[in-house]
């Protein structure tokens, strides 16, 4: 191509962007404002305030007016509160979507309230953290890094709790007609990413990615354009293949032709912190005025908790090694098995450790490790008080350490969609389904990825239903270990390996991510005994036995769902015997 005609096709490029940018704004810019009006008519509703006359006309100038001071007259307290939002458009715009809630404030605490958007993430951190402001709405990993600095003097308040629940989640799009269908299909593209201090479009992108093996290195190029809308937009006009963005923007412009091809898992929404310089007397009016509203369309505002926020920290530990998790003198650490990713397992347990903290009093956390080596690691050291594990990792530690089963679990995920089966589960062969591989005798001689060699679903029960067939795992097929379920997919998927070991219910798990059609399942191995909740020591029997008695009990749908299971039985030491063999 001439520089002419590369000049000519800019300009073009350039010219159209503009435009598409220009439509953008101000359809937003109208929906913001209805927004707005609705949410302030409803404030000053719920204030006793039911007239507005003759608003301003909207413009940068007339919006930080309203933000001025008013007349001192109106307030029993002249000292103004400041209150921080994050930079996620422009100024003006952010200034708009807050006045309502700037009002609400003032009409309810009889004190003037003056918002200040941020420079950026960074400032807004330490902002609330010196007590420069008294109050900020922060992005959750902006919150967790905050609270990892300064502790208790950041406080958090409430989330913004929406009609779907208090969550939301990250997505991956593309355009229509691009022809990438699912995450597994980005590698090589154009991405486009927001802020690297963003939780929804850079944190949880990140780590969606690394879940399916794929690494920043694997793209043509990555850009940072700040904005989730210049995402958006970037991606319909083609300057990017895949974005990365809240949900809630991505829906906006589907209309438009944006796809969204990968959903996450549900994290908590932006929190409302407090600064320790604002009066524990102040705190209390916010809580018990805000407690009371309900948001036009968008929900209402639900007391937070800094626990709310584990699963941000278990993303930053596993994407940067900084460990902001924070452990109380009564929390009680249990030790999950990462069966599958960190963010996966969060989401099925966090349920059980809040109804566990309820009924006994103590402060129940999970504990993540990266791979089944270092779950092992940290049982056996007995940093931890109980453990959640497969039955193989529990029969090769009770060897070396004191842990006693309390309980086994009852029920799995199914293929049909459900939770299936009793207190036992098995394990598959998975081939590619144009592999020559076509019975059992064809794995001989071939590459075959497993989980672990301690994992019971993706290794152990394979290893003993090809024994009985007589084929010697150990020496008639080469081992890749992949370290968790999802790996090993991935691996077969890609023609990593001939074919691969992993527990039956991971295929649910993983149906989304890739073609399921290009899996083929060779053979399905025997059952084993289900996974077994135990105890770690002897520190606290009273404790141990009230746990027992309560997951016995459990019946709260809503926990059991969640953990994607039917319940707890009592379990016998005896029914792990025969693994020790192993």
């Amino acid at each position: 191509m001439t520089t002419e005609l590369r000049q000519a096709s800019s300009v073009k490029r350039q010219a159209l962007i503009a435009r598409r940018t220009t439509l953008y704004a101000q359809r937003n810019s109208v929906v913001c404002l209805l927004f707005s009006v609705l949410c302030l008519l409803m404030l000053f509703a719920c204030s006793g305030q039911n007239n507005i006359n003759n608003p301003e006309p909207r413009t940068d100038q007339n919006l930080k007016k309203q933000n001025a001071l008013p007349d001192s007259s109106a307030f029993i307290n002249d000292s103004p509160l400041i209150l921080s939002i994050l930079p996620v458009e422009r100024v003006s715009y952010m200034y708009e979507r807050f006045l309502p809630f700037k009002h609400y404030l003032e009409d309810t605490l009889k004190r003037p309230v003056v918002i200040k958007v941020a420079k950026d993430y960074e400032s807004a951190i330490h902002a609330i953290g010196n007590g420069n402001v008294h109050l900020s709405f922060l992005d959750p990993a902006a919150y967790v890094e905050a609270r990892a600095r300064y502790r208790d003097r950041v406080i958090p308040l409430f989330n913004i709790v929406g009609e779907e629940g208090d969550t939301s989640r990250s997505v991956f799009v593309t355009k229509e007609g691009s022809g990438i269908e699912k995450i597994t299909d980005v590698k090589g593209k154009r991405l486009a990413l927001g802020s690297e201090n963003s939780s929804f479009s850079y944190l949880i992108p990140i780590a969606i990615l690394n879940d399916v093996g794929i690494s920043i290195k694997d793209f043509d190029t990555v850009d940072f354009l700040e904005q989730e809308d210049r995402i958006a937009l970037s991606v319909l006009i083609g300057n990017h293949d895949v974005g990365a963005m809240s949900e809630s923007v991505a829906r906006k412009y589907i209309p438009d032709g944006l796809k969204i091809i990968k959903t996450s898992d549900s994290i908590p929404q932006f929190v409302l912190c407090a600064s320790y310089k604002l009066s524990p007397d102040i705190r209390r009016q916010i809580i018990k005025s805000l407690s009371n509203i309900k948001l036009h369309g968008t929900g209402k505002f639900a007391v937070a908790e800094d626990r709310d926020f584990d699963v941000i920290r278990v993303m930053i530990k596993n994407l940067t090694g900084k460990n902001y998790i924070e452990y109380g003198p009564k929390t009680i650490k249990v030790a999950m098995l990462p069966l599958y990713s960190a963010i996966t397992m969060y989401d099925r347990y966090e349920s059980l450790m809040r109804y566990l903290s309820k009924k006994t009093g103590y402060e129940f956390k999970l504990v993540i490790p990266k791979d089944f080596e270092d779950f092992k690691r940290m049982v056996k050291s007995g940093k931890v008080h109980f453990s959640y594990q497969n039955p193989y990792v529990f029969a090769l530690i009770d060897r070396e350490v004191d842990i006693k089963p309390l309980v086994i679990t009852v029920g799995e995920d199914c293929i049909d969609e459900g939770i299936c089966g009793g207190d036992r589960f098995r394990g598959v062969i998975i081939t590619r389904y144009d592999s020559d591989i076509i019975d059992i005798d064809d794995l001989k001689g071939k590459k075959i990825m497993i989980v672990s060699l301690t994992s019971a679903g993706g290794y152990l029960s394979q290893k003993i239903f090809l024994n009985r067939k007589g084929i010697d795992v150990e020496r008639d097929v080469r081992i890749i270990d992949a370290k968790r379920q999802e790996n090993v997919i991935l691996g077969v998927y890609r023609g990593k390996a001939d074919a691969g070991f992993i527990r039956e219910s991971a295929l649910v798990v993983w149906k989304e991510e890739i073609d399921m059609k290009r899996i083929r399942v060779l053979a399905r191995t025997d059952y084993l005994p289900n996974w077994p909740f135990a105890s770690i020591g002897n520190a606290n029997q009273a404790l141990t036995q009230k746990v027992r008695r309560l997951l016995i009990e459990l019946n709260d749908a809503n926990v059991l769902n969640a953990a994607r299971i039917k319940g707890f039985k009592p379990a016998k030491e005896e029914e792990f015997e025969n693994l020790k063999q192993y």
